[in-house]
């Protein structure tokens, strides 16, 4: 669409990361790619520079939160608090006692998933121009909308359920496990354990793709008329229900480790 001076471009419906810059490496540099001067270098797409950007919010955010404690805690200092309140009560529900153990992980995960899910909920314009043609897109993009985040997650959480069974039960008692109740179910047992990390990943991704897709959709459909009210459900409640869901179900996965030795 056009008006005067200004056009409205919806993007495409089925796009991957887009690469941003690329790092400067000799031409025999592992993953190298050859850039349109000449040069070879590693590229760095949209998906980790909004982590980056993130990582460094997360940063920023906890560190002035954490600042000048005090016995009797102030507004700021009580937000916080609630916080990991929140985070405490749900591991320990799952864990009971042993709850403290997984809190950092379990909060650190569900909070950047939570993010990571509404990043696109919020207008941040990014500036550039094509073909000499001035065009304002956004500026980030949910990294949970690119598989390499969330087959990430997965595998940080299959190291932990795996780490915790071994931790407790031995490499033999986990093998053991993986050979119950016969010998002959080892494959089902093993192709088990990898449907896990495909599940949650394939999951996340699947909906935070969907999502931008729909809307994607709607924008062709009608870009004058925003679909505001939908944004809250597809970037805000969808994302806040996933992130949910996931962690959800890596509590689920570490506790059946734990289960399964005792």
């Amino acid at each position: 669409m056009k008006a005067g001076a200004v056009s409205v471009i919806t993007p495409p419906l089925v796009e991957g990361p887009k690469v941003v810059f690329f790092i400067p490496t000799p031409h025999n540099f592992s993953f190298a790619m050859e850039m349109a001067n000449g040069g070879y270098g590693i590229p760095v797409t949209i998906t980790v520079v909004t982590t980056w950007a993130l990582i460094a919010l997360f940063f920023l955010f906890f560190n002035w939160g954490l600042k000048n404690l005090e016995m009797v805690p102030g507004k700021k200092q009580a937000f916080f608090e609630t916080l990991y309140d929140v985070y405490d009560s749900l591991v320990t529900q799952m864990f009971g006692k042993r709850g403290k153990e997984f809190v950092v992980y379990i909060s650190a995960l569900i909070s950047f998933i939570a993010i990571s899910n509404i990043t696109s909920f919020f207008p941040i314009p990014g500036f550039s121009t094509v073909n000499g043609q001035f065009v304002i897109s956004p500026l980030l993009r949910s990294p949970s909308a690119d598989i390499n985040t969330t087959l990430g997650l997965a595998l940080i959480t299959t190291f932990m359920f795996i780490y915790v069974a071994i931790k407790e039960n031995g490499i033999k008692g986990y093998v053991g496990g993986l050979c119950d109740p016969t010998p002959v179910m080892l494959p089902m047992n093993i192709i088990g354990e990898l449907a896990k990390p495909t599940n949650i990943s394939m999951r996340l991704f699947g909906n935070a793709f969907a999502g931008m897709v729909i809307m994607g959709l709607l924008y062709m459909a009608a870009p004058a008329v925003l679909p505001a009210p939908l944004h809250l459900y597809f970037d805000l409640f969808q994302g806040l229900v996933q992130s949910f869901v996931f962690t959800m179900l890596t509590m689920v996965y570490i506790q059946g480790s734990m289960a399964t030795e005792d």
